[in-house]
């Protein structure tokens, strides 16, 4: 379904190919794509809610530097992991034993590299999820929030819920250096280049191209979010989907739109 679609620039005279890389995937879609040199930008419902799945872990990540940034808590502070902080799905915490020790920064390593789930419902207790959600809204966020640990009894009310436009400002202020401390950016970047799951965003890119990037899983839905930068283009990228008859369809057209993206941009 298309709500919204505009676009500037260099996508201004194929915005239509974009529409059809996501026709055979069916579902919702939401997609901002802006390069982060000038006009050239790409919104497709950019204001649509999404369930955030495991796209929610980027300003989880972001909420916890800066809350050690201003001292409140400290990446260095130690987390011991009990057995009811075991929760299912991605993740290696639940298979290692009770009593282990780790770092919040260990933790926030994990959440987004391996996309574990435990290891994300312990930052957010160590955040707080108040702190996570005003976070986001003191950083411009309008459609995006936390309403619960990740893999647990959903409680009555509203999914965790991001949109396409808040997940790529707070990207693009990673990118630009300019949201958080100029080296806290480099470091979630840093982080976010070593995340594991390649199957999207990175998968048709050339090797010269360096993607930051976290996915988002669940029935009908799937992902990715990132900051890509090559030799001729620096691009943020947010696709999201839900309603999907076929997961692995949706996969295909993220990798699709990414590489689209990447060429249009590099031959400007």
């Amino acid at each position: 379904m298309i709500k919204q679609l505009r676009a500037n620039g260099a996508f201004a005279e194929c915005k239509d190919q974009l529409i059809e890389i996501i026709k055979p995937a069916g579902g919702e879609w939401g997609i901002v794509i802006d390069a982060l040199d000038g006009e050239d930008s790409i919104h497709l419902n950019p204001e649509d809610p999404f369930r955030a799945a495991s796209v929610i872990k980027i300003p989880i990540m972001m909420a916890a530097f800066h809350e050690a940034r201003e001292g409140r808590i400290r990446l260095d502070d130690t987390i011991i992991l009990r057995n009811q902080d075991k929760v299912g799905g991605c993740g290696v915490l639940k298979e290692l034993h009770s009593g282990l020790e780790i770092t919040l920064l260990d933790a926030i390593n994990l959440m987004i590299v391996v996309s574990d789930n435990t290891a994300t419902n312990l930052v957010i207790d160590a955040v707080g999820k108040d702190l996570i959600n005003r976070y986001m809204e003191t950083k411009g966020c309008t459609g995006s929030w936390l309403e619960s640990q990740l893999m647990r009894p959903k409680p009555r009310g509203p999914w965790n819920t991001i949109t396409a436009k808040d997940i790529a400002m707070l990207l693009r202020g990673l990118a630009e250096r300019t949201i958080e401390n100029p080296g806290d950016c480099d470091s979630m970047i840093g982080i976010m280049r070593r995340q594991q799951y390649r199957q999207k965003l990175p998968r048709y890119l050339p090797k010269e191209a360096i993607c930051a990037n976290k996915t988002g899983e669940q029935t009908g839905v799937t992902h990715d979010a990132g900051i890509i930068t090559g030799p001729k283009c620096s691009f943020v990228i947010v696709c999201l989907s839900q309603n999907l008859d076929d997961t692995d369809v949706g996969i295909e057209v993220i990798s699709e739109t990414a590489k689209w993206a990447y060429d249009i941009l590099s031959a400007r």
